[in-house]
């Protein structure tokens, strides 16, 4: 009977190869056939063979590399003995050998050195030192290429060994160094490689370190390369080359000079510099011949270049070069005829974006000479520039025939594009927001109200503003924009004082560059595998490769699921890498995620769940839903503003839970000091007044302490407190913490005062003295005091300190199960930095780009991605206009709008994404035009009790109220003459009268909500700012008894609902032009139209859009066609 190995290999009785801790044997693998090598380690004990297993196991886990033998699995079979499984490989170096030596260096270089050292320096760069690298350990795949291999010996540097064994003592011959240890890592390998080179090239074979030196002298090698190799094989350590890298770029360049000097006269190029150039190479535009010097400087190392990228289009331009040198970045257009380029711009970019550029280009031979002379042989000018554009042609093809097959570089291209996104955004929050003039302003503690010279349309709630005065320049408090209307913004942040009476706001790029860091952070972690699942990337890159999921059991439901939201838990339940679920609106993406949640918790006590989502609103229904089910342990994470923090979830909050906890640590010291206070005759409220006044003498010290770190750190220098605080960003974090102490020492000023009862007065801005000082006042100055005042201090200083210091969230946040956050903002307390989470959902995830997706998802185990691709994708309109930063980091319009739900949507097999399919929010007439319009006919909607009267009195539940019978009236207007926001007055007219007419007819009873409905809530829905401003006007005056209107614009809308909604249009004109309303907008009218559940109303000019195209002429189209739920109802003319 054949002998097998674990669940699915069966070893032959042939090809048995023995070493001096192994012994491999060959396999086949049942389930597909193929070979493999099944490797036993074996030693002189027991303990050895566990320590040089564990070592191979966990060496070869970590690397993923072309050039090492790839490993699939390891275990210990019947008998005891550990045994790995590795791909079956043939040959090795001692078998090609036998052959004889290779015949020149440079064909060893090429075929064998170059791979093998890829292969080691990889090894290298993960902290990983081979130590047995020999003839037998390096085999030889089919292709002819050298893969590493037994890694039993090998060290991860920076871990200590884990036993009194050693197998840092085996050595292989010659191969070893002469030294037992070095405090050099790396350099045994490097070593190692080159005795193996030497015995590659020489016919005799190298015994012991004498025939070292002989073959130094004997081998065919250019006097470069043999003086690089006697430094490899020096017996100094210190004096050999320190790691494969350096040994591969000594190598790299020996042979980039030996070709250059045979090549590079023959391929002269000829630049000739702009002005423009000038200026940006030397500070000025005189000094050319200077210019031209650091530019020949620049380029004399390795060089790399591409065709500039077409932002719009995506591809390449033959007639513009990217020429990457040292330090700068060359923008080349190409002649004409060919003889020559201009060189137009000289960027000089961060080496993070140099190194991608390099990445992605094609690296040049030297065979270039780069003159800015004009050539005399203008046949020879001619043909360098042909061989350089041939070269990048040869490049682009290349990369197009590889197609979709997955390669190290090709995976770093997708992680670089993803990067230079990121450094395109910063590019633009620092200069594409114009400064924004105000008139007045007026402040309330940490809000400020700012009344703008002219309104603005762009949507800022969110954004992050700074005071700036125009004519010094000097900048003032910064803050977070709360609220819009108009002309007016209002801003919440640090305490806005002090300030012009009119001057500018401008983008604050603090709190955008902390976002965009923690997005570099996880970009970076992932590509380099250092997250939970280091196969996180290749699960990106390659999302077919996700695992199957199986679907999971659940014994007992917790919330009333429809069917196709129950097969979307137990396949998220069941799931190991991604699931994938699609939520259209109102099919109960919130219930899916809360029941998730709850029976992953159930099946996994001790798990915890991160909950992260683009919306405020979506994070806070889903924890709601957890809340009201009776789950424990849920916090909310919120930003400065915790007033987006929707009521129902507000006690989450971190600081309200912890402030909670503290309170009654604070009770009960209290309680243990008072009995003494009573003997000294003490007032108890005096007792509690100085317990709040330590505490509060405490408080104002950090504060202080606080404020003269940021002061340090403004003049250049750096206190304890400034490393302790530096984090994301240092400016944001002082802040944050003065402002969580000011809020604290305004609560212990009320608290003493309260306890004091006017027997002393406590000013708001008392200092740590003062408070002191009060302690004294109130409780004298007997011994006896003095050691209750000791005690108080001590006790206070502590009491500060679990209410204020980071440590006690880190504590708290221990014992919790679900984290809830918006994708980046849940970071913003540095304790979540220690959390590993179990499970990851993404709520909104289509609207989140890419990367900020990415933020929590690296930071999990397993994850559930839930969205609606035909909803509203992330707002990048600004950084899709900026045409010359997209250009400039070579991203193009499709980098920038694909989303990591849209990514995994194309890609994810069908096995890991579901659909939810019945929707519950829209009875049947509204919830038939969504799934007819926008969702292929595929949503159910089993509801269909409207509101008792509404189609009686006010219409059907779907009505279209066509403004064509108002004549001019109908158009749009462009408020100050604004090009880009309209507004419609007679369309804000008729929504006014309408919500009169509905008001009405449910006073007088017509229209009777369902019990326990006591108000109708009401979204009306604009796409311009300027017409949501038109619709707040005409709505403010207007008292309604029984209806709550909201006016929102689409953008703002998405993740809402309401009992009816109504659209205003805004467009019409002679033009035909629909902006934002037009074809490719179709997924905001997708989002405007679901809000509501009972009765949905559009106002517009019909005619006008019957003569579009476009998603608003399908629902027409829709409407005027399915009458029996429908009307087009012509607008009365007065």
């Amino acid at each position: 009977m054949p002998e097998q190995i674990g669940s699915h290999y069966v070893l032959l009785r042939v090809d048995s190869r023995s070493g001096g801790l192994s012994t491999v044997r060959r396999a086949v693998d049942t389930r597909d056939g193929s070979s493999v090598a099944v490797k036993f380690v074996v030693g002189p004990t027991d303990e050895l063979s566990r320590k040089v297993f564990e070592r191979e196991v966990k060496t070869l886990s970590e690397l993923s590399h072309p050039n090492i033998v790839r490993y699939r699995e390891a275990g210990i079979d019947d008998t005891g003995s550990y045994y790995l499984i590795l791909d079956w490989v043939d040959r090795n170096l001692a078998d090609l050998l036998k052959d004889g030596p290779w015949e020149s260096w440079d064909q060893l270089y090429r075929d064998f050195a170059r791979p093998l050292l890829d292969g080691l320096a990889y090894a290298h760069l993960k902290q990983i030192e081979h130590r047995d690298i020999k003839p037998l350990n390096i085999l030889i795949s089919s292709a002819g290429d050298p893969l590493l291999a037994d890694f039993g010996i090998a060290k991860i540097r920076g871990q200590q060994e884990d036993s009194e064994l050693t197998v840092a003592g085996f050595r292989s011959g010659p191969y070893a160094p002469p030294e037992i240890d070095t405090p050099f890592p790396y350099v045994r390998d490097v070593y190692s490689v080159g005795v193996l080179l030497l015995q590659c090239l020489s016919a005799e074979r190298i015994r012991d370190f004498p025939d070292i030196a002989r073959a130094l002298e004997s081998v065919p090698v250019p006097p470069d390369a043999r003086k690089l190799l006697e430094a490899c094989v020096n017996p100094d350590p210190s004096e050999r080359p320190r790691n494969a890298s350096d040994l591969a770029s000594a190598l790299s360049t020996i042979r980039r000079e030996r070709v250059a000097r045979h090549e590079q006269g023959r391929n002269p190029v000829w630049l000739r510099l702009t002005n423009a150039a000038v200026e940006h190479l030397v500070g000025n535009r005189v000094d050319r011949a200077r210019a031209a010097s650091k530019l020949q400087a620049d380029l004399a190392g390795e060089l790399f270049a591409s065709f500039r990228l077409d932002p719009e289009t995506g591809e390449h331009n033959r007639s513009v070069v990217t020429l990457v040198g040292k330090e700068f970045r060359y923008t080349l257009k190409i002649d004409d005829d060919g003889s020559g380029c201009v060189v137009t711009a000289a960027a000089q970019p961060e080496f993070e974006a140099l190194e991608g550029l390099r990445r992605r280009s094609c690296a040049l031979p030297p065979i270039f000479t780069w003159t800015v002379q004009e050539p005399a042989n203008r046949d020879l000018a001619l043909r360098g520039l042909s061989t350089l554009v041939q070269l990048i042609d040869d490049f682009v093809e290349g990369k197009k025939e590889a197609g979709g097959e997955e390669r190290p570089q090709e995976g770093n291209e997708l992680f670089d594009t993803w990067l230079r996104i990121l450094d395109a955004r910063e590019d633009l929050a620092r200069g594409e927001h114009e400064p924004i003039p105000y008139r007045s302003w007026r402040a309330s503690g940490r809000q400020a109200v700012f009344r703008l010279m002219t309104p603005c349309e762009l949507d800022l709630i969110g954004t992050e503003w700074q005071v700036q005065d125009p004519r010094s320049a000097h900048k003032f408090g910064w803050g977070e924009v709360i609220d819009q209307d108009g002309e007016t913004l209002t801003l919440l942040g640090s305490r806005l004082k002090s300030l012009p009476e009119s001057a500018s706001l401008v983008p604050h790029i603090g709190p955008s560059e902390v976002s965009l860091a923690r997005q570099r952070d996880a970009v970076t972690a992932v590509n380099a595998g250092t997250t939970l699942r280091p196969d996180l990337r290749q699960i990106l890159l390659d999302p077919s490769t996700n695992a199957e999921p199986s679907r999971a059991i659940v014994d007992s439901w917790r919330l009333d699921l429809d069917e196709s939201k129950r097969e979307a838990v137990e396949l998220a339940l069941g799931a190991k890498d991604y699931v994938l679920v699609q939520g259209p609106p109102g099919t109960g993406k919130t219930s899916f995620i809360a029941e998730t949640v709850a029976q992953f918790l159930s099946a996994n006590p001790d798990a915890k769940v991160l909950i992260a989502s683009q919306t405020h609103v979506a994070v806070d229904n889903a924890l709601e839903r957890l809340d009201r089910s009776g789950l424990q342990g849920l916090v909310r994470l919120a930003g400065v503003d915790e007033s987006r923090v929707d009521a129902s979830v507000q006690h989450l909050l971190l600081d309200a839970q912890t402030k909670r906890w503290t309170q009654g640590v604070r009770t009960r010291a209290e309680a243990s000091v008072q009995k003494q206070a009573v003997e000294l005759g003490i007032p108890v409220d005096h007792l509690r007044a100085a317990l709040a006044l330590q505490q509060l003498s405490s408080v104002c010290r950090e504060i202080e302490a606080v404020e003269q770190s940021l002061r340090q750190g403004d003049d250049g220098t750096t206190s304890e407190l400034t490393t302790a605080l530096s984090a994301d960003s240092l400016g944001s974090n002082y802040q944050d913490r003065i402002d969580s102490l000011s809020d604290y020492r305004a609560e212990l000023v009320q608290d003493a005062q309260r306890h004091l009862a006017g027997d002393l007065t406590v000013n708001a801005t008392i200092s740590s003295g003062e408070a002191a000082a009060a302690v004294d006042v109130l409780l004298g100055g007997s011994v006896e005091v003095g050691k209750l005042l000791e005690r108080l201090s001590l006790q206070a200083e502590w009491l500060q300190r679990i209410a204020s210091d980071d440590s006690l969230a880190a504590v708290y946040l221990e014992t919790t199960r679900v984290v809830a956050g918006t994708c980046t903002g849940f970071l913003r307390n540095r304790a979540v930095k220690l959390l590993d989470f179990d499970l990851c959902i993404v709520d909104e995830a289509s609207k989140a780009t890419l990367t900020e997706a990415l933020v929590p998802i690296s930071r999990a185990r397993r994850w559930i991605i839930v969205g609606d691709t035909r909803q509203l994708p992330p707002t990048d309109e600004e950084l899709m206009r900026a045409t010359e930063i997209m250009r400039e980091h070579e991203v193009t319009k499709g980098d920038v709008a694909q989303t990591l739900f849209q990514r995994l949507a194309d890609l994810l097999p069908a096995h890991s994404q579901r659909m939810l399919r019945q929707q519950h929010r829209m009875i049947r007439p509204i919830g038939d035009l969504i799934s007819t319009c926008f969702y292929d006919g595929q949503l159910y909607s089993p509801r269909s009790e409207g509101l008792d009267g509404y189609e009686k009195v006010f219409g059907r539940a779907v009505m279209w109220l066509d403004t064509g019978p108002l004549g001019d009236r109908r158009r749009e207007s462009a408020p100050g003459g604004q090009a880009t926001s309209y507004a419609n007055r007679a369309e804000a007219q008729l929504v006014v009268k309408q919500l009169q007419t509905l008001d009405g007819a449910i006073d007088y009873r017509l229209v009777r909500p369902a019990d326990g409905m006591e108000r109708l809530e009401v979204l009306v829905i604009s796409p311009y700012r300027s017409q949501v401003d038109e619709l707040r006007r005409k709505l403010a005056p207007v008292a309604f008894k029984h209806l709550d209107p909201v006016v929102m614009s689409v953008d703002a809308v998405q993740g809402r609902e309401a009992d009816v909604a109504i659209l205003s249009v805004t467009r019409s004109n002679p033009e035909g032009k629909l902006g934002f309303l037009g074809a490719d907008y179709w997924r905001r009218i997708n989002v405007a139209l679901s809000r509501a559940r009972y009765g949905l109303m559009i106002v517009g000019d019909a005619g006008f859009i019957q003569g579009t195209n476009g998603a608003l002429r399908t629902v027409l189209d829709y409407i005027s066609t399915h009458l029996d739920d429908c009307e087009v109802r012509l607008a009365d003319r007065d």
